[in-house]
């Protein structure tokens, strides 16, 4: 009997540290993966203005606000993951994080793989222009001139692909977008390709020197990237998001980043150059 009790004694006695480990814990589950009070958000920071590392070394830009604007809603906190954005999928996959704020695109083929947003904005490439020089409205203006991209980006690609359908240019490739624009205000350049909020961007910071001068050449819309299986997740994500829209925050956040409310009367059509 003595035995039976003590037995007893340890069993509760286990259970009840048991419990107060998982309570310690307090980790992420595939039902809730904001069980612990942190949402875990992989980006890369190379992408002004959307995310990027200022002069402190600390991530800032419009997604990091939205994302940061979503935990709050949610009532927990934003950690976010700077990864390199060819390895930013599978990170979500193999549970790095929850979802992905990075400036994607959304595409048929990435729907397939993963739970995607609404476009929360729309990307597309556009062509800058020094204010004292001749404006290129068109790719065939840009024939024989010296233009600038960011390697690796969509922009790169479209200049490859205006240069192979017979516009020849003399193309620099640049590691970052603020040596594209330092280039072309110090003339070594005669125009940029880049995407048309990085260009809306960098115009507002110096109207006076440079300024988008074509019509959008393309059209990605852009969303958050989520899980395929996480649907729960995923629809309350979409909901905190439309929260945003309804109360100001996206277009506030949007003025601050690029001078505009780039937010809304988005264009939902994939073009590719």
């Amino acid at each position: 009997m003595k035995m039976k009790k003590k037995l007893v004694g340890v069993s509760v006695a286990l259970m009840l540290v048991a419990s107060l480990t998982l309570a310690g814990c307090g980790g992420k589950t595939a039902e809730d993966p904001l069980a612990d009070g942190v949402l875990k958000i992989g980006t890369n920071a190379t992408y002004v203005p959307f995310e990027y590392r200022d002069e402190n070394n600390e991530m800032v830009g419009f997604d990091i606000d939205m994302g940061n604007a979503i935990a709050e809603e949610l009532g927990v906190k934003a950690e976010w993951v700077d990864t390199g954005f060819d390895g930013i999928f599978n990170g979500l996959t193999s549970n790095q994080y929850e979802m992905i704020i990075a400036g994607t695109s959304i595409t048929e083929e990435r729907q397939k793989t993963f739970n995607m947003s609404s476009p929360y904005t729309a990307n597309g490439i556009v062509i800058v222009s020094r204010n004292d020089g001749t404006p290129a409205k068109t790719a065939d203006d840009l024939k024989g001139k010296k233009v600038g991209v960011q390697i690796e980006t969509t922009s790169d690609y479209a200049a490859e692909k205006i240069i192979e359908n017979g516009t020849d240019m003399n193309l620099s490739k640049f590691d970052a977008m603020l040596d594209a624009f330092t280039a072309l205000e110090g003339k070594t350049i005669d125009y940029i390709l880049t995407d048309k909020p990085v260009g809306q961007f960098y115009t507002s910071k110096k109207p006076d020197v440079y300024s988008i001068t074509s019509e959008t050449l393309s059209n990605e819309p852009i969303g958050i990237t989520m899980r395929k299986n996480d649907t729960e997740f995923a629809q309350k994500i979409e909901e905190t998001l439309q929260k945003l829209r309804d109360n100001g925050k996206l277009a506030e956040l949007s003025q601050k980043w690029f001078g505009e409310d780039i937010t809304e009367n988005i264009n939902t059509e994939l073009k590719d150059y």
